[in-house]
C-alpha cells in the first residue's frame, strides 16, 4: 500500500539533508543574544553555514510559502524527528534548528527571564502562564499586549502527550475577521482591550493597553490582537466583548486541529494565525517529568520595528 501524501502544512526533512544537518553542528557556534535577538555575525554564520547543505534552498523557500503566502494558512510543521533521534545532546539539536530557524528570520527570546528556547510543560511552577497547564490553552497570539509583537512563534515538540491528548489548534484570523458583521469589525479596531501583564520583555516595542484588536494595517504588516484572556472578567453585556466573542467563535469554526508527535516543530506567522491547544490528560502533572507533554518555544522576527 502507498505511503499516504503528508497534509499539506507537514514538511518531511530528507534522510540526506539530516545527516549533513547532523555534520555541521559540529561547526556551529553557540547563539549569542543582543537585545533579545539572535546576535547578527552568529545568524549569518548560521546560514551561510546551511547554505551548502543538499534541498536547503527548497525547504526555505517553501517555508517562505506556507508560512507568508497571503492567501494561504500561515503555519507549517516541520518533521524534525529524525533530526533528534540522530544528534547526540539537546544542545546540539536545538542548535540546528536554531540554525534553520534562521533561515526564516531572526530567532527572538522575548522574554528576558527565560532562555532563547523558553519551556512549556504542565509543571505550572515552571511558567505563569496558565495555558501551559493540562488545560485548554485557548485562541491567542502571543505578547499580544506589546506594539510589535513577534512575527512568528515556534513550538518544539520534545515529548508529547502520553495519551495523545492535547492537539494543537490554529486557526486564520484574517479569514475570521472577514466573516465578521461590519459592527463588530468596527467594534474591535478601538483601543478598549487588554492582555495581562508587561514585564522584562525585550524585542517587542512599547506595551499597549488598552489596545484595538485590528490594528488596521496590512495583513503582513500589522496584527490582529486576539487572545481570549481579554475576555475573562468582561461584562455578558459589554459590546467590545460581544465583538470579541463573535471573533473567537469565528476562529474556533475555522481552526484546524492535529498532533505534534517527538520532534515535530510548529512555526506560526502571528500576522496571520492564531494558535492554542486542547486539553491534556488530567494526570499530566503526576507523571515523571520525563514523561510529561513538553513543548519548547522560540520566537522569531523580520523587517524593521513597526512604528
Amino acid at each position: 500500500m502507498p505511503t499516504p501524501p503528508l497534509p499539506e502544512y507537514r514538511l518531511s526533512l530528507a534522510p540526506e539533508f539530516v545527516a549533513e544537518l547532523v555534520k555541521s553542528t559540529t561547526i556551529l557556534p553557540e547563539w549569542e543574544l543582543k537585545d533579545g535577538l539572535l546576535a547578527p555575525e552568529i545568524a549569518q554564520r548560521y546560514r551561510r553555514t546551511l547554505s551548502g547543505l543538499p534541498s536547503v534552498s527548497v525547504i526555505a523557500a517553501t517555508c517562505e510559502w506556507l508560512l507568508n503566502a497571503p492567501d494561504g494558512e500561515g503555519f507549517v510543521v516541520l518533521e524534525l524527528g529524525g533530526l533528534l533521534d540522530a544528534v547526540d545532546t539537546q544542545a546540539d539539536y536545538l542548535r540546528a534548528i536554531t540554525a534553520m530557524l534562521s533561515l526564516i528570520a531572526r530567532p527572538l527570546r522575548a522574554f528576558d527571564r527565560w532562555p532563547l528556547w523558553k519551556p512549556l510543560d504542565t509543571n505550572l511552577s515552571l511558567d505563569p502562564m496558565p495555558a501551559t497547564g493540562s488545560g485548554y490553552g485557548p485562541m491567542h497570539i502571543d505578547v499580544v499586549n506589546s506594539t510589535w509583537p513577534p512575527d512568528y512563534s515556534a513550538l518544539l515538540c520534545v515529548h508529547p502527550a502520553p495519551k495523545g491528548q492535547g492537539h494543537s489548534l490554529v486557526s486564520q484570523v484574517r479569514r475570521a475577521v472577514d466573516r465578521l458583521s461590519y459592527g463588530d469589525t468596527d467594534l474591535l479596531s478601538h483601543p478598549k482591550y487588554e492582555g495581562g501583564a508587561f514585564h522584562e520583555l525585550s524585542g517587542v516595542g512599547r506595551e499597549w493597553t488598552p489596545f484595538p484588536v485590528i490594528d488596521g494595517r496590512s495583513p503582513l504588516g500589522g496584527f490582529v490582537r486576539f487572545t481570549a484572556k481579554m475576555l475573562a472578567d468582561a461584562a455578558p453585556d459589554d459590546p467590545y466583548a460581544k465583538a470579541a466573542r463573535a471573533l473567537e467563535r469565528e476562529l474556533i469554526g475555522g481552526q484546524r486541529r492535529f498532533p505534534l508527535k517527538r520532534g515535530d516543530l510548529l512555526i506560526v506567522n502571528q500576522h496571520l494565525c492564531c494558535h492554542g491547544r486542547e486539553d491534556l490528560s488530567d494526570d499530566q502533572e503526576d507523571k515523571p517529568e520525563d514523561e510529561r507533554r513538553l513543548l519548547l518555544q522560540i520566537f522569531l522576527r523580520r523587517g524593521e520595528a513597526l512604528s
